[in-house]
This record gives C-alpha cells, structure tokens and sequence, in this order.
C-alpha cells in the first residue's frame, strides 16, 4: 500500500512542475526547482530526524515520479495548443 506522504509528495512535485512552466516557459526551471524543494525537504528531515533514509529516498522518488507526471501534462497541454 502506497503511504499518504508519498502521494503527497508525488501531487506536490507534478503540481510545482506544471505551475512552474506555466508561470516561466522554461522546462529546465519547471524540473529544478520541485527538484531542489524535495532534496532541501528530505535534507531537512534528515537534519531533524524526521525520516530514516530509506524513507527519504522514497519520498524523493516520489518527487521524481510527480515532476515527469508534471512534464507529461505540459507535453500533452502544448500538444493541444
């Protein structure tokens, strides 16, 4: 079963993709920058001792699920246009 937290990250992650794009037409700053948000959260859980590693990885592996989720509705939005 797939803990609420991941899909939490996973929506947050594809959401940040897609706004980010939206808000910048840069794809690169769009991938980036939800990118750079989960490891700094994951980097600050770990400071805290909020998660063990393996959960951490897991969460950013969630992340990186969520930003292509993010990269496949820009794709399919900009197919439309």
């Amino acid at each position: 079963m797939i803990h609420k937290d991941k899909i939490k990250h996973f929506l947050a992650s594809s959401f940040l993709t897609a706004l980010i794009y939206w808000l910048s037409q840069n794809l690169i700053l769009a991938i980036l920058v939800p990118l750079l948000f989960g490891l700094a959260k994951e980097l600050y859980d770990q400071a805290k001792k909020k998660n063990t590693v393996s959960e951490s990885i897991f969460d950013l592996g969630a992340n990186i699920l969520g930003i292509i989720l993010g990269i496949l509705v820009i794709y399919l939005v900009n197919l439309k246009l």
